[in-house]
């Protein structure tokens, strides 16, 4: 059967009252079987109304990112420096009194001497507070390791060692302590005398301290430095 496609789509058209329509006619399909509405012999359309609607951007299809692929919070290190034998418990908290005192750390004296015991502790917390930035902490630590007071176990850095243990006014573990980020120049001196505490003999003249630092050494006699009057 000789169909004429031009006045088939004219007849359609014509039934379907497409007055208004501004899309393209695109097919034109003899039916045969009954489909839908249509009866059979009808004539089935298909319309184009525009392109099909895009994707949003919220569609996970196709992003070729997996959950899995993320990489894991970097797990916190719980081992701490290790402390040398000339290094006595007194030394520690008079240390601790220096840092507090010039508003650099807070935190409890036990866990800050717990930070020198190398050993694995979950527990030691402590927040650095200090005015002078982050890389101040480092080089605090690597004075002191310099000095040979202290030592970094080995397998470990002091970086990872310090975000393990030390937090940030906000309650967040600190980052980034491997960036190199230098100290800055004022606080040099104080670093300078926090390693001249921890040098001192328990054996010194005390006549030769200066009275704040006399005052503090008398409340450990009786203690592990063994300080005693003479």
């Amino acid at each position: 059967m000789d169909i004429d496609i031009k006045e088939l789509i004219k007849a359609a058209t014509e039934g379907l009252n497409l007055k208004d329509f501004k899309g393209d006619v695109v097919g034109v399909k003899l039916v045969e079987n009954e489909f839908g509405n249509i009866e059979p012999g009808g004539i089935g359309i298909q319309i184009n109304n525009g392109p099909a609607p895009k994707a949003t951007p919220n569609s996970k299809k196709g992003s070729g990112k997996k959950d899995s692929d993320e990489k894991p919070p970097k797990p916190r290190e719980v081992m701490t420096l290790k402390r040398r034998s000339k290094v006595l418990d007194g030394h520690l908290t008079l240390l601790f009194q220096k840092l507090t005192k010039e508003g650099w750390i807070d935190g409890f004296e036990a866990n800050f001497k717990n930070l020198f015991s190398g050993q694995r502790d979950e527990n030691c917390q402590l927040t650095w507070t200090g005015l002078y930035g982050k890389g101040t902490l480092v080089e605090l630590f690597k004075q002191l390791i310099k000095a040979e007071l202290i030592d970094v176990p080995a397998g470990f850095t002091l970086s990872s060692i310090l975000e393990g243990h030390f937090m940030d006014k906000q309650g967040h573990w600190l980052t980034g302590l491997d960036n190199g980020d230098p100290a800055h120049n004022k606080a040099l001196p104080v670093i300078q005398e926090c390693i001249n505490l921890l040098k001192i003999s328990p054996d010194a003249d005390r006549d030769d301290l200066d009275e704040d630092f006399r005052s503090e050494y008398d409340r450990f006699d009786q203690q592990d430095m063994h300080w005693h009057k003479q």
